[in-house]
């Protein structure tokens, strides 16, 4: 069930981020596919390990979305986020979120450098993460989005989660 669970959800995190580097768009297919899959196994281990799933999908999803309405993920990598969950489990989600951040952090950075927009990325973010006021209302940053194009952030998202997943011995899963 290890080897089963570590291939699966490493191909998800590798599907992920090829889908988002071609087309900057991650399907729904697989984020609902990678979400049913990753509850679906957990519930096959144990009853337990299922309701952590579930619960760790729900988390995931709930913080998505927040990071959607703030305009610093796309709603693709929301759900993407919320199918990582289900593999994660309540549990291992804080430390994942970390590894996910990380991952996407450095990737954004190393891609806004490449591409000569790395000031005014940093600025967006600034905003994004102060909440700044201009002129009376809130400031919509464009992290990721500029004059080259977007970032696509799955790509950082899946080398976040992949690493962390092969760091816990495959998520902790139990053989």
């Amino acid at each position: 069930m290890r080897i089963l669970a570590c291939v699966l959800f490493l191909g998800l995190a590798l599907a992920a981020g090829v889908f988002d580097l071609r087309s900057r768009r991650i399907p729904n297919w697989l984020a609902v596919t990678g979400a049913l899959a990753g509850i679906g196994l957990a519930a096959v281990v144990s009853a337990e390990r299922g309701i952590q799933s579930a619960l760790g999908f729900g988390a995931a999803l709930l913080v998505g979305l927040v990071l959607f309405r703030l305009h610093a993920v796309g709603a693709g990598d929301a759900k993407l986020l919320a199918a990582f969950g289900a593999w994660f489990g309540l549990r291992g989600l804080p430390t994942a979120f970390v590894a996910m951040s990380a991952g996407g952090a450095l990737l954004a950075l190393l891609w806004a450098l490449r591409h000569g927009v790395l000031r005014g990325t940093l600025a967006s973010t600034s905003v994004m993460l102060s909440g700044a006021l201009q002129d009376g209302r809130r400031v919509r940053p464009w992290v990721g989005d500029t004059a080259v194009g977007k970032f696509p952030y799955g790509v950082g998202l899946g080398a976040g989660a992949a690493a962390w997943w092969l760091w816990t011995g495959c998520g902790g899963w139990v053989p």
